[in-house]
């Protein structure tokens, strides 16, 4: 941005550099190891949510008195939510084995990201940048695993869940004889990773 008022023979230039990225991702295998006849019954849900945010707000005020007073404000804001529950039943039923999984994957994966600039007119020459920086990671992993009738099974839940967020920030401000450069960079990484394999060994059943 840049101010070419008559009135002002300052001059300005704002540059604002924001890269945001979501990743998000779910996985569910299912094996069953074994010689005798036998039912898998799968109830899965996985819900996913992404959203990112991003606002931008440049304002000026400046005369011919010479003055400036900057302020500049910048906010990022990643957040990660991952829940994963996943529950396994072996049973019998007439001879035939009844492999129930119910498995639950939710995801919330958010950013958001704010930058705030203004200028007025004053009678010194003054800077202030305030960066606010706020990353949020929160994982709950639940696994329930039940062998009924009495089954010689062997029921393997292997869970791999990464939640993670970043944020880099940074505001350079310089001065000449040609008049202001202020460069901003936001840069912020979001990601929610689940992987749930099931392994069920009915050899010995």
């Amino acid at each position: 941005m840049e101010n070419d008022d008559d009135d002002f023979d300052d001059r300005f230039d704002v540059d604002l550099d924001q890269d945001s990225e979501l990743d998000d991702d779910a996985d569910l295998g299912v094996t069953v190891i074994g010689t005798r006849p036998f039912i898998v019954e799968l109830d899965t849900e996985i819900d996913q949510d992404g959203e990112m945010d991003q606002d931008a707000d440049i304002d000026s005020d400046a005369n011919d008195s010479g003055g400036r007073d900057i302020d500049i404000e910048a906010e990022q804001r990643p957040e990660v939510d991952q829940r994963i529950d996943v529950d396994v039943e072996v049973s019998e039923d007439d001879g035939v084995i009844v492999v129930e999984v119910d498995a639950e994957i939710e995801d919330d994966v958010e950013i958001e990201s704010d930058f705030d600039f203004d200028m007025d007119d004053d009678d010194d020459d003054s800077f202030d940048v305030d960066l606010g920086q706020d990353s949020e990671n929160d994982s709950d992993v639940d696994v329930d695993v039940e062998i009924r009738d009495d089954i010689d099974a062997d029921v393997d839940v292997d869970v791999d869940s990464l939640v993670d967020s970043a944020v880099r920030a940074a505001i350079d401000t310089r001065e000449d004889e040609d008049g202001t450069e202020i460069d901003a960079d936001l840069d912020e990484d979001a990601s929610a990773d689940g992987d749930v394999d099931i392994i069920v060994d009915l050899t010995d059943a």
